[in-house]
């Protein structure tokens, strides 16, 4: 696409998220020169340019100063208890209304679920309570931990429930709200797909309770082939000392409690290589067609990983350690994310089979929304009286 069609996207892109979050939150002017526009415009400006709301008051004409727009943040729009309970509305808003009405009518659709860190830096201090410690990421071991599920619709991966992984808290607890979220949004799911990190008898054993099917890779569990008496657990679906097939495998949560799961194993040659490879997933009630399907319907879990990539691409910078301003810029992202998709597949269909108009989120498509909302004036600064 040529740059004028960029920034012609990038038009419907930020009119439509604007306009979203004016009717949702409903924000009030916080002042004559700080309009709520203003604000959101801000906002949705720092997120697109990956830049802090700081850069964005020195560098933007016409901007409130940094300390105005701090305080109308702080005035006009939700905190951080009050963002949580209004995302799942956001989101839902932010879908296209063909696919809210189909879910109305309870069609069902595949849902991925992944977790993402946003690292945070201590500064020797106490981090915030929502700040969870981890695995080392980019220097730090300290993170804002965020699980997402992603509608797969139509080659589509529409953002659906978000919500923070808080220290203390279980897997399955996250696992369980994050889904109870999603049906709430009107989307329980066909089958959830998993990644290994949900590897848990627990989480299988509610998965299970909630009757929702559901299928992820076989993680190792158990002694190696290496080691004196030969495998066991999980790991001889993994080294290929099973032949393509299906096995029931059983787990126990606990004492008294058998979770039981079938594993299907699928061993092929390697492209261009010699030898075999073997690759084993774990269901639950999934329609198997063959062991085939079961890897190809894997595959589409990789489009959450597409959303967590343009989440990074498209997520404001700040040092501030209020948990509510790092929540902020992540749906913020979110939303932009879903309203792209949204354009992409009009355009899609209004030019189908030319290449020419096949738009991708890139550094292009940013830098198109950036220019927009650098230059183009507030639209309520018209309608206000001349000052006295």
């Amino acid at each position: 696409m040529r740059a004028s069609q960029y920034r012609h996207c990038a038009r419907q892109v930020q009119a439509q998220v604007l306009a979203l979050l004016q009717r949702q939150l409903l924000p009030r002017d916080f002042s004559r020169r700080c309009s709520a526009w203003q604000l959101l415009s801000s906002l949705v400006l720092a997120t697109a340019s990956c830049l802090s709301l700081t850069a964005i008051a020195a560098l933007r004409r016409h901007s409130p100063s940094q300390t105005a727009l701090f305080q109308a943040w702080r005035a006009t729009l939700p905190g951080y208890d009050r963002l949580l309970a209004r995302t799942p509305r956001l989101l839902r808003a932010s879908l296209p209304a063909g696919l809210r009405r189909r879910a109305a009518r309870r069609r069902r659709y595949p849902l991925a679920i992944d977790l993402h860190g946003v690292p945070y830096y201590k500064r020797d201090r106490t981090p915030p309570a929502p700040v969870r410690k981890g695995r080392r990421l980019q220097g730090t071991a300290y993170a804002h931990q965020y699980a997402t599920a992603c509608l797969l619709c139509k080659g589509q991966y529409y953002t659906v429930a978000l919500t923070p992984y808080t220290p203390g808290e279980t897997l399955v607890d996250l696992v369980r709200r994050l889904l109870r979220q999603a049906a709430g949004n009107g989307f329980p799911p066909r089958y959830v797909l998993m990644d290994r990190s949900f590897w848990s008898a627990v989480v299988f054993r509610y998965l299970q309770r909630a009757r929702y099917p559901f299928l992820l890779p076989v993680l190792g569990r158990g002694k190696r082939p290496a080691r004196p008496g030969g495998p066991t657990g999980t790991h001889p679906f993994l080294h290929g000392l099973c032949p393509s097939g299906r096995y029931p495998y059983t787990l126990r949560p606990g004492r008294k409690s058998v979770v039981t799961v079938t594993i299907v194993v699928q061993r092929r040659n390697h492209a261009g290589r010699h030898g075999r490879h073997t690759q084993a997933y774990a269901l639950w009630r999934v329609p198997v067609g063959s062991v085939r399907w079961v890897r190809e319907s894997y595959r589409r879990r990789f489009r959450i990983e597409s959303s967590c990539r343009l989440l990074e691409e498209a997520r404001g910078r700040t040092n501030s350690r209020r948990p509510e301003v790092r929540l902020w810029y992540v749906v913020l992202a979110l939303l932009l994310a879903n309203a792209w998709l949204q354009v992409r597949w009009a355009l899609a269909r209004q030019h189908r089979g030319d290449r020419r108009w096949e738009p991708c989120w890139s550094a292009r498509l940013l830098t198109a929304l950036a220019q927009v909302l650098w230059t183009e004036p507030d639209p309520t600064r018209a309608q206000l009286p001349p000052p006295s």
